[in-house]
């Protein structure tokens, strides 16, 4: 290889170079943006209706199937799901995961556009929603008054979201937990049926006089002037004086059969901070931007903002990201920053201090130049980028310790500086370039996999690829320049001092007889390798758990109140006083926030908001700190407080990291008949609730609410004359009110006129006596003439998957149980269960994505072997050699399974990626010393003494190379929480066992297998 010389021979122009790379890199880091976590871009999408007043057997049949046959003729589909409650329908539809995004929505919204005319006219709303883990709030604040009006509030919020939304970086700012005013028009129906006027000539009447028709324009000799005749509605005062009709001779005005005033709209979702009412502001911010930069921006407005309150609100933050983001990046830095020295450290004892200085330029040159790249691919930095750093930190000067340790090799056989960088280089470059190859291989396919968790951590290995490419040029390169100028030719008779002469005893000593033992003894230096890796294995499928992605760690949790359908949202407003009451009484406490109606705005990545349901209840709790023990102690407690809540649940909701999932435990049963899937979802729920360590358990379908039916005799309906259509218009106007038009007042806000009975608080059953209805001759009749009102028991909610119902039971697991551990005895109840002909039951949940996951990650592995071994192949011209050299896969395998035992940790996610970074990782060891034995082959030497020659001159190499990653890791192992130990000790364990074991099987299968002269 002619890169090394061309580096030397031309220094001005290599250090140019590396200069700019460097500069670009550097900007990067300044400007890249950075997040929590990454986001990911799911293919899907959710249609949302709002029809209030329809029961769930009404909305599934009006829109529910309509919706979901339409959908269901898109290409790509991989599950529709729909949940349906009173007044609401949510439909989901999520594509295959290597399908467009963006154009799938697009398919989406087109379907729900083309059948919008054959859905009911008075829907309220039908929206659709792209899917968007990165549409998470950065801010939450709160407007805090017991005093002030909902709407002073709304208002002063108003102004602060103006002007935080013109911010750069800012995608959307928005209000939660206030009701939205309106004019409320009450009607006296009684009255107006002695009047002959009906509903709809009042709403005609305020329509036609709410128009703002534009006249045209006229032109008057050289000028144009606009024409304005009419105009909308400026005060309420106009609004009551609207004619209506005329009765015995006299005109009718609005004021004369109804009040005109403003009012709120009905409670739907009520917050509080800290028990004071409150209403909520959130902030999202866009892609690719820095949120420490956007909060800069932000903060400064909202202090400006506070400052001009009076003492009557008060303005307090619920929810920062940046906080959060700034611990993850500084304890990432961290992990860092100590792996750097540690690395350095093994360095410079093994090395000394010009050759350490050399190989340690590697490292910021490599991250900084690496950083760009990434920046360049659209990714920013976050806890998977940054860990993709630390993963990188030990590998990237694997290249650079080898180079500087063959050079100092040639220095000491007498060769000039230059000649001994220039000879150095080349003899190992080929080798490293295949070392480095085969690493990245391991972790290309990860960034190939077509799945959500693929998705969540392909900065990682974008990141390690990146920085191990650029090291492999630094090591080629700047190495070998830095080399020719820094080293020094060894004084004779200088003596290995310190790690080097360590290095150099257990070579000449423990490792020189452990080798000649095993070269004599290879049948049963073989047998023993074997024979520990079959019993790793075995304990591996007998003691070392399997589990997905681990807990946050993060000082915050959700307490989620669930109340039997029909409960009304003072109910679940007096069940959250009674959780808060109890919050009050935790020191540890920082503060909370209280939805009731509704869920809290979004702020985790895999947590999604629940929408508007009177019966539940969320609160957001913020702590002061995070400490693991004290935390766990905390929720437990907790847990076991509210267990024996009467009437309802209060569930302790932690949050969790990885692709988001709907809970860890989730069983589906499938079938046609809802009564049939209510019981079989009861026994499910039965044999859940009974294992062991799971908890927060839910069966949405095992809830049912009574309705009040008001059913309409068609015949006394058609012998009045009376429309049923007009029936159940006048049912809804008087009871749940209709909007009819806008009102705008002087400062240019949108208010809803609506219509309906004069209810001061509850609607009794008495108001439906004063409801009246008109018949097609103009008479009004009394509803309660055509109608018969009674209870009747209802599902609360209907599910629907991939258009057939099913029932979904949930729950969560305890805090060091695995899913396995608690999910075994429930699928063997199932399996015995006497399911009735056409139902079925389906596993959920993480299984189902671990699964699909971890399918992925075996497809990874499968091509990340066959790719590695096309390389040594192709350089080595051998099928054998590199069978020789992929012994260390197994090798490594057994040190990662005693360090997860060892360590309590379970093979999960993460081990998972570590397994395949070993994959690339470990086989380098192997590549180095085949590679040299073949030299010293070529070079005459006998096949015994050409292999012990070479594994005493590439012990010190391998084992610094071993070192360094472990010290590399070892910071981000032990401080990185669940979520990087697993990973961390699975690479370092399988580094240990490979690197040893290497030393001495690899030997022996070359001797065995690969004696042949390989070709030139």
């Amino acid at each position: 290889m002619k890169l090394p010389k061309l580096a030397i021979d031309n220094p001005q122009f290599t250090v140019i170079i590396f200069i700019l790379l460097v500069l670009a890199g550097f900007s990067s880091y300044l400007t890249m943006p950075r997040t929590e976590n990454p986001s990911i871009t799911s293919p899907g999408a959710s249609v949302v209706v709002i029809y209030p007043g329809t029961s769930p057997a009404d909305l599934e049949q009006l829109i529910a199937i309509p919706i979901e046959e339409a959908i269901n003729e898109l290409e790509d589909v991989k599950e529709i799901s729909t949940s349906i409650k009173d007044g609401l329908v949510s439909i989901g539809v999520e594509f295959i995961f290597n399908t467009d995004a963006k154009e799938k929505y697009n398919e989406v919204v087109a379907k729900v556009n083309d059948i919008k005319t054959g859905l009911p006219e008075d829907i309220f709303s039908i929206e659709t929603f792209r899917w968007l883990t990165g549409d998470v709030n950065i801010l939450q604040l709160a407007f805090v008054s017991n005093s002030a009006e909902y709407y002073e509030m709304e208002e002063l919020a108003d102004q602060l979201k103006m002007e935080i939304e013109i911010i750069r970086g800012i995608r959307k700012v928005e209000l939660h937990a206030y009701p939205e005013r309106e004019i409320r028009v009450s009607l006296d129906v009684e009255k107006m049926s002695q009047m002959n006027i009906s509903i709809d000539q009042v709403a005609m009447a305020i329509q036609g006089n709410n128009a703002n028709i534009p006249g045209g324009s006229i032109k008057l000799g050289s000028k144009s002037f606009t024409i304005k005749s009419s105009g909308s509605y400026e005060n309420l005062d106009e609004i009551e004086n609207t004619v209506v009709s005329s009765y015995q001779g006299r005109i009718i005005f609005l004021k004369n059969i109804a009040s005109v005033e403003f009012n709120y709209e009905d409670e739907k979702y009520l917050g509080r901070l800290n028990s004071n009412r409150a209403i909520f502001l959130t902030v999202q911010q866009k892609d690719d931007f820095n949120i420490f930069s956007i909060m800069k921006d932000v903060n400064p407005e909202i202090e400006e903002f506070k400052s001009s309150l009076d003492s009557e609100i008060e303005i307090i933050t619920v929810f920062d990201q940046s906080v959060f983001v700034d611990q993850r990046i500084n304890g990432f830095i961290t992990n860092l920053l100590q792996g750097i020295f540690l690395v350095g450290l093994v360095i410079l004892l093994a090395l000394g201090i010009k050759s350490s200085i050399i190989v340690i330029l590697a490292i910021p040159f490599s991250f900084l130049i690496g950083l760009a790249f990434v920046d360049y691919m659209g990714f920013g930095l976050q806890q998977m980028s940054i860990a993709g750093l630390v993963v990188a930190l030990g590998l990237l000067v694997d290249n650079s310790i080898v180079m500087v340790e063959n050079i100092n090799r040639f220095l000491g056989m007498g060769y000039s500086k230059k000649e001994a960088a220039v000879m150095g280089a080349k003899q190992i470059a080929w080798p490293i370039v295949s070392a480095t190859v085969t690493t990245v291989l391991a972790f290309i396919p990860i960034i190939m996999m077509k799945n959500q968790a693929g998705d969540f951590i392909k900065s990682l290995p974008v990141t390690i690829i990146s920085t191990l490419t650029f090291s492999l040029l630094i090591a080629l390169t700047l190495t070998p320049l830095a080399s020719s100028r820094i080293l020094k030719l060894p004084e004779k008779g200088n003596k290995k001092a310190g790690f080097k002469k360590i290095l150099n005893s257990i070579i000449e000593g423990p490792y020189r007889k452990s080798l000649n033992f095993a070269l004599r003894n290879r049948l049963l230096t073989l047998l023993i390798a074997l024979s520990i890796f079959i019993i790793s294995v075995w304990f591996f499928i007998n003691f070392v758990g399997v589990s997905f992605f681990p807990k946050a760690e993060l000082p915050q949790f959700m307490i989620r109140i669930e109340m039997p359908e029909g409960t009304d949202i003072d109910r679940t407003d007096e069940v959250a006083k009674y959780v808060e009451s109890v919050i009050d009484t935790i020191p540890l406490v920082k503060h909370y926030a209280t939805n009731i109606g509704h869920g809290n705005p979004r702020i985790y990545y895999n947590v999604f908001a629940r929408n508007y349901n009177k019966n539940f209840a969320e609160i957001y709790v913020q702590l002061k700190e995070y400490e693991v023990k004290e935390f766990d102690r905390l929720l437990e407690s907790l847990r076991l407080f509210f267990a024996g809540f009467p009437g309802g649940k209060i569930n302790i909701k932690e949050f969790e990291q990885g692709i988001p999932i709907q809970a860890p435990v989730v069983v589906n049963v499938i079938g046609n008949d809802i009564k049939i899937l209510k019981r079989i979802s009861s026994d499910v729920e039965e044999f859940v609730s009974d294992v062991e360590g799971i908890i927060n358990i839910d069966n949405q379908l095992n809830k049912t609410k009574t309705d009040l039916n008001i059913n309409i005799n068609r015949e006394k309906a058609n012998y009045f004359g009376v429309p049923l259509i007009e029936i159940d218009k006048i049912i809804r106007t008087c009871i749940s009110g209709t909007a009819i038009s806008k009102y705008r007042d002087s400062k240019g806000k949108d208010y809803n006129i609506v219509l309906r009975l004069p209810v001061n608080e509850k609607i009794k059953l008495q108001d439906f006596e004063k409801i009246y209805v008109r018949s097609l001759s103009g008479k009004f009749i009394p509803l309660k003439h055509l109608t018969d009102i009674g209870f009747d028991e209802a599902p609360g909610l209907i599910t629907r998957l991939n258009l057939k119902k099913y029932a979904r039971i949930t729950a969560d697991i305890k805090k060091g149980l695995t899913l396995d551990e608690v999910l075994i005895p429930v699928v063997e109840r199932l399996e015995n269960y006497n399911f009735p002909s056409g139902y079925s039951y389906e596993i959920g949940g993480e299984l189902e994505n671990r699964q699909e996951s971890f399918g992925g990650m075996f497809q990874a592995i499968i091509i990340a072997v066959i790719s590695i071994f096309a390389v040594l192949v192709l350089q080595f011209r051998s099928f054998t050699q590199p069978l020789i050299m992929f012994v260390a896969i197994p090798l490594a395998f057994i040190g990662s399974i005693w360090a997860w035992y060892i360590t309590g940790n379970t093979f999960s996610f993460t081990a998972f990626v570590g397994l395949i970074s070993l994959v690339g990782i470990v086989i380098n060891n192997s590549i180095i010393l085949v590679d040299y034995t073949n030299k010293l082959i070529q070079e005459g030497k006998g096949i015994m003494d050409a292999i012990k020659l070479a594994c005493e001159t590439r012990f010190v190499p391998i084992i610094l190379t071993t070192l360094t990653t472990i010290g590399g890791l070892l910071p981000l192992t032990l401080g990185g929480g669940t979520m990087w130990a697993p990973m961390g000790w699975g690479i370092i364990g399988g580094l240990i066992t490979s690197t040893f074991l290497t030393l001495i099987i690899v030997p022996v299968l070359y001797r065995l297998l690969g004696g042949q002269r390989p070709k030139s």
